[in-house]
């Protein structure tokens, strides 16, 4: 038990804290806006079903474009002051959503949101620097634990608080989290990027944007895992966007709105658990045991099979005994793919691979959400389903690649 102890009071004096805790702010800002934005949106601002389905596209296609940049910025001007001005972004986000007296607003705190969305991109070059190598995996996991209590605690918080203070309130507490965080980052959070590391020179800077990134995409092992991370993104937003309504058409049958509403909820809480176990328990031991590029396919193949398995059997029993697969998947696969990206860039390019990495999720979650809504309209509710676990099995074939790919080898290449 001291031990125990001992460890957590490491963690908390460590530079992760602070780290843990904005990514944890940012994913509950998010959540909080899955149970609470839609109504809020359709009630209060009387927007039509398409003006809510997109707010999330236009989150995402700001933050496909920005976080490349954001990536570039920290290699530039370090890892801190990106950090705060990206939390900046999201506290101004929140207050705008909590005020917004038109939908059109909400669309300009999206993008606010979206254009500034650095947070967990160069949060996760930032535990790049500070780890080894043999510790980056783990380290990684570190984000992967805050997405997955921001996803139980952000839709529970905001349902519960809307339910008695009225739907605008969650994003006025939200912000308060967000300037707690802010104040962490600028009294505790030390930079991770020296100075002798960072690109100081401006016409080098200049010529970055287009001819590093091609540079990097170029070399095949970071091809590859960028194609992986869109593929298991495209495919998992498939599958997220419509869950509840595939729940309630096909496993949650006769049902009332509120029971449908709780069973879902405790199955999302299933899934932010066994995520926060995978990062906190699991990640490090499996990373030694089989490494990284053996959990980014076997990551995928658990979570696309959990997917599949759900899409044949659309049960109560089946549906809630895929969690665990397919959370440890997810929670196993994120953060040795992104290892395995930093592995492959050279150390002043880190963040800017990681902000590669962050785009293409992003397009994987523009085009998901599209997919899913035109599949569960105009085929089947469970035609988004089979999609989702077709696509992420996709990235697994294609994940094979990397066992081939002397991805090290590739760093020192590329960095001489």
């Amino acid at each position: 038990m001291t031990v125990s102890f001992n460890r957590v009071g490491a963690f908390i004096r460590s530079p992760r804290f602070p780290i843990f805790m904005i990514v944890f702010v940012d994913v509950l800002g998010l959540g909080i806006t899955i149970p609470v934005l839609p109504l809020f949106a359709k009630n209060q601002l009387h927007a039509e079903a398409w003006q809510i389905t997109t707010l999330t596209s236009v989150y995402f296609v700001a933050q496909f474009f920005a976080s490349p940049v954001l990536g570039r910025l920290s290699d530039r001007v370090g890892r801190r002051p990106v950090l705060i001005v990206s939390q900046a972004g999201t506290l101004a986000a929140l207050l705008v959503t909590g005020l917004a007296p038109t939908i059109l607003i909400v669309y300009v705190a999206r993008l606010i949101d979206g254009l500034t969305g650095g947070n967990v991109s160069v949060a996760q070059a930032y535990l790049s620097d500070i780890t080894d190598e043999h510790n980056r995996a783990r380290g990684l996991g570190i984000v992967n634990a805050a997405f997955g209590l921001g996803f139980v605690f952000g839709p529970a918080f905001g349902s519960l608080v809307a339910s008695f203070y009225g739907p605008r309130v969650p994003f006025f507490v939200a912000a308060c989290v967000s300037l707690t965080t802010i104040l962490l980052s600028i009294f505790l959070l030390p930079e991770s990027l020296p100075v002798e590391r960072r690109k100081l020179d401006q016409a080098a800077a200049a010529q970055l944007p287009r001819r590093r990134s091609l540079d990097l995409v170029r070399l095949p092992a970071i091809a590859v895992l960028l194609l992986i991370a869109f593929g298991s993104q495209f495919g998992f937003f498939t599958f997220q966007t419509v869950y509840v309504l595939w729940a309630e058409k096909l496993v949650f049958v006769g049902f009332s709105d509120t029971a449908v509403q709780q069973a879902v909820g405790g199955i999302l809480t299933l899934v932010g658990l066994c995520g926060i176990v995978t990062q906190f328990w699991l990640v490090g031991p499996l990373v030694r045991r089989f490494g990284e590029k053996k959990l980014v396919v076997f990551g995928n193949l658990a979570r696309g099979g959990a997917i599949a398995v759900m899409a044949l059997s659309p049960t109560i029993l089946i549906s809630v005994a895929t969690i665990p697969f397919l959370a440890v998947g997810g929670g196993v696969s994120l953060p040795a793919t992104i290892a395995l990206l930093t592995y492959a860039a050279p150390p002043d390019g880190r963040g800017q691979v990681v902000g590669l990495y962050q785009s293409a999720a992003a397009l994987g979650s523009i085009v998901g959400p599209i997919l899913a809504g035109f599949l569960f309209q105009n085929v089947s509710p469970n035609a988004p389903i089979v999609a989702s676990g077709a696509l992420i099995l996709l990235s697994v074939l294609v994940g094979l690649n990397i066992f081939r790919l002397p991805i090290q080898a590739q760093q020192r290449a590329y960095s001489r």
